[in-house]
């Protein structure tokens, strides 16, 4: 189970890996924040395997970064609750949920994973994916090498 951001909710509906995405994840939850946030550039309705969950008012979070929204915040809080990771290609996000001690990963970690899992079949649809994807995110050198190592 993971908890999805809207970022790779959004990259993965355009590029059409939704279906494959649940073939990874057992899975996912959204907060109602970033359910609101993706149904006003996509469609209104998100697959059943995504539940929207809201979180617990109990979760106090003392100081945070001024740039996350109450989307953001409303995945941490999700996190905190209930003890899984979050999926975000946001970058303000990943850092303070890293600072929290959630374990973070992003669109291109959940590709490679699909790659690796033999979700998508073939290294050029891999490629193509991985090129469609910097629509989306900033893939660095770095990262690219990373996505592009076999092991």
């Amino acid at each position: 189970m993971i908890i999805l951001d809207n970022s790779v909710l959004s990259s993965f509906k355009r590029l059409k890996l939704l279906s494959h995405l649940r073939k990874l994840l057992s899975s996912a939850i959204i907060s109602e924040e970033v359910y609101n946030e993706y149904t006003i550039h996509w469609q209104k309705t998100i697959p059943k395997w995504i539940k929207i969950l809201q979180p617990s008012k109990d979760i106090p979070l003392k100081s945070f970064p001024i740039s996350l929204g109450s989307a953001d915040l409303s995945l941490i809080r999700l996190s905190l609750e209930y003890k899984i990771p979050i999926a975000t290609d946001d970058k303000s996000l990943r850092q303070f949920a890293k600072n929290l001690g959630i374990s973070v990963t992003g669109s291109l970690g959940l590709l490679k994973s699909l790659y690796q899992g033999k979700i998508i079949k073939t290294r050029k649809e891999y490629l193509f994916f991985l090129n469609s994807l910097q629509k989306d995110i900033y893939i660095s050198d770095e990262l690219m090498k990373w996505a592009l190592d076999e092991s």
